[in-house]
């Protein structure tokens, strides 16, 4: 084993777990522990939110994570692996080979994630005060959100528009419930349909990180949650704001004009 394969195994590694949404201390905690075994050296490990370096020896190797998402199977497997090359269990080769099933191992297909993400919606909205009609249109547009943010990721489309984006369209789609009397509280549905965008392990790695000491990380992920919280916000509010103040103009100042109108008109005759 060559030293420049040990340093891209351990980069590699720290990358899946960025990537899968670990927190830095398990990631620098989990590259540290292999290196440790397989050399005795001097070494080091940086972590941050957007990448690591891992310096063993003369040789340092840089790492970019450009996109995160949340795999914590993938994590908590990646996490084993290293355990098991501390406690002797397997050797390099078996270690790379390991790694490498790992990451190529498929998450859920769609429709499985899409089922998950429309009972959450549904279960969130009837814990949060809404009825059973209520319960079935977060639901459906729990379903509607992930396929629609799904399209998105597939074509790289930045997370801040996103999540944006998702907090418009599940607005839309429920006040067009509401509109038809499919559903009688506004304030259930919505929230119980935004939860699976909410940033919640981002906020929670981010308290771990700053604990934990890394005051550059957690502050990183906990500024990266607030933008998130703050799109999901203004793309959900803005359509409450647009749809209220565009009932109220067109209740006023048409609708009540037509009935004036068909009034004088029926007085008239």
């Amino acid at each position: 084993m060559q030293i420049n394969e040990l340093v891209t195994f351990a980069a590699d590694v720290g990358r899946g777990l960025l990537e899968s949404g670990a927190e830095t201390s398990r990631v620098e905690d989990t590259v540290e522990r292999i290196i440790r075994h397989f050399y005795d050296g001097k070494s080091e490990v940086l972590v941050v939110m957007t990448g690591l370096f891992v310096t063993v020896g003369d040789v340092t190797k840089t790492v970019r994570v450009r996109r995160r998402t949340i795999n914590l199977d993938k994590v908590s497997k990646i996490n084993m692996m290293s355990r098991d090359i501390a406690d002797d269990k397997i050797d390099f080769e078996e270690a790379l080979k390991r790694f490498e099933y790992i990451m190529v191992q498929k998450p859920y297909p769609l429709w499985v994630k899409t089922v998950a993400v429309a009972f959450c919606c549904g279960f969130f909205t009837l814990l949060f005060g809404g009825n059973a009609f209520d319960g079935l249109n977060s639901f459906v547009v729990g379903a509607v959100i992930n396929v629609f943010i799904w399209f998105l990721r597939k074509h790289h489309t930045a997370e801040f528009i996103i999540t944006f984006s998702g907090g418009v369209v599940i607005a839309l789609l429920i006040l067009l419930f509401y509109a038809i009397g499919l559903g009688k509280n506004i304030n259930p549905m919505i929230t119980g349909a935004i939860m699976p965008l909410v940033p919640g392990l981002a906020i929670t790695n981010a308290i771990r990180d700053i604990i934990a000491g890394d005051y550059l990380s957690g502050g990183a992920r906990l500024f990266d949650a607030v933008v998130v919280a703050i799109a999901l916000a203004t793309g959900a509010g803005s359509v409450m704001y647009i749809f209220g103040h565009m009932r109220e103009v067109l209740w006023d100042d048409f609708f009540l004009k037509c009935l004036s109108l068909l009034r004088r008109q029926w007085l008239l005759q």
